[in-house]
């Protein structure tokens, strides 16, 4: 048998009054997406930004620490024997939260969506350096669940996991290193998850593959619970409930938007036109394959070279993390110096450091401003009007400067200046569907309160 139940007293005692409503491989579930920021400041110590100065560097660190942190992912499917993931980065970067609950009887879980990683996985009791001090929902207790699996060490899932290897007991064990902190330590392991659905019913999948963490390091001194992982490996959640999954992001500048929605599931919101996609199975990552760019009715002279995967560290992703897109250096410049000759004649610059900034507000001084489109093979598109290309920063009665939330991946090194990583500021007000079976990515503009399962008008 691949898995052994661990048992308890009271895990019978449990048992007998949980009554689990329904146990499937669900085709659609939809669970809301919780901006970062509308949950409880997360260190009230940290320094608020003031100026325009630290309001811009404040977003850079955080976009940048990000893409540090899919440097690190690319750089371990290239088999890096010196590689380590840094999860603090994901943390401290990670724009969007996802709610569910773990065992019987559930345990609810505030975990960060990621498109860039392919498990899940959460603290676990006993805990070294838990967070639990700081958490809004106590530490799972696998001893206290009826449906708790240890996975062995001849488990499918066991060679998916990360660093995953025979220990103790014939258990398979992962082992995430982090570059701070003394890292991720845990079992692989299988167990139901819970979701409640928009009209209130409670839903139980079946046995889902995760990593149950023991040893986490100080690096989880947050809300969070683990990470919640959507690549293209086999320990995916995205993977093990369907071959489909979606995410629709609204204005990002509101923490208070209530539509963003991630959905797993073959019931996904796969909408729009499709584009490919490259992955394999003992990869994370999602590759496309963008094709131009144009402002307006200008094609910039980007020659598709630029953009296609053609070794490491090339090619293009579409990330749920990052803020801004991170743009192949060549791009860029062409990008840069179109919506600069546009600007430059009717704007005054703000100046700081080779940011692309301006004075004023989005909402007034970019009215009719062209909008830029990423075009992909196959002729799907992504559009971005004013507010997804500039990133507002203002202070009632003090400032208002607005800057370009596009910047070069040469800041990241020479070695991924023909990298390309499209950023969450591109994609407000679109729905992303991920078919892996047809290994297509459809995108739809789209008002993201017409998908929300939570609406009142669904």
């Amino acid at each position: 048998m691949e898995c052994s139940f661990q048992t308890s007293l009271l895990l019978f005692i449990t048992v007998s009054y949980f009554v689990v409503t329904e146990s499937i491989k669900p085709n659609r579930m939809a669970m809301k997406l919780i901006h970062r920021e509308s949950v409880a400041r997360l260190n009230p110590n940290a320094r608020v930004p003031i100026t325009p100065e630290d309001h811009i560097k404040h977003l850079t660190d955080i976009s940048s620490a990000r893409f540090k942190y899919l440097q690190n992912s690319i750089d371990k499917e290239l088999g890096s024997s010196n590689f380590q993931v840094d999860v603090q980065q994901a943390i401290k970067t990670s724009l969007f939260l996802v709610n569910f609950s773990v065992g019987q009887p559930p345990v609810p879980q505030l975990t960060i969506m990621d498109t860039g990683s392919s498990l899940l996985w959460i603290q676990c009791q006993p805990c070294k350096h838990c967070s639990s001090d700081h958490m809004i929902h106590p530490v799972f207790n696998p001893a206290l669940s009826s449906t708790f699996v240890e996975c062995s060490c001849d488990d499918r899932f066991c060679r998916y996991a990360p660093n995953g290897h025979c220990g103790s007991s014939n258990k398979c064990v992962y082992e995430q290193v982090y570059i701070s902190g003394t890292g991720s330590k845990g079992v692989l392991a299988k167990e139901r998850l819970t979701f409640t659905t928009p009209n209130g019913n409670t839903v139980v999948t079946q046995p889902i593959a995760f990593g149950c963490g023991y040893e986490n390091g100080e690096q989880l001194e947050s809300h969070f619970t683990g990470i919640l992982g959507l690549g293209a490996k086999p320990t995916s959640l995205a993977v093990q409930l369907g071959s489909k999954f979606s995410y629709c992001i609204g204005d990002l500048a509101n923490k208070n938007y209530g539509y963003n929605q991630l959905v797993l599931g073959d019931d996904a919101d796969i909408l729009g036109d499709p584009t490919p996609i490259e992955f394999e199975t003992e990869n994370s990552i999602y590759y496309m394959n963008l094709e131009g760019i144009s402002v307006g009715d200008t094609q910039l002279n980007i020659e598709p070279v630029v953009f296609k995967r053609r070794g490491p560290r090339t090619g293009v992703i579409l990330d749920s993390g990052t803020l801004y897109t991170w743009l192949a250096d060549i791009a860029y410049r062409e990008l840069y110096n179109e919506i600069k000759s546009i600007l430059d004649p009717k704007l005054e610059r703000f100046w700081f450091r080779d940011f692309l900034c301006y004075h004023g507000r989005v909402s007034e001084e970019l009215i009719g401003f062209p909008v830029v489109t990423f075009h992909f093979a196959g002729g799907a598109e992504l559009a971005m009007e004013a507010t997804s290309m500039f990133y507002p920063l203002s202070e009632p009665n003090t400032f208002n400067v607005f800057c370009m939330s596009v910047k070069p991946t040469k800041e990241h090194g020479g070695e991924y200046k023909e990298f390309t990583a499209i950023g969450l500021m591109a994609q407000q007000y679109y729905n992303i569907g991920y078919d892996l079976k047809e290994k297509n990515i459809y995108l739809q503009r789209i008002d993201c309160v017409q998908l929300d399962d939570y609406s009142p008008s669904k």
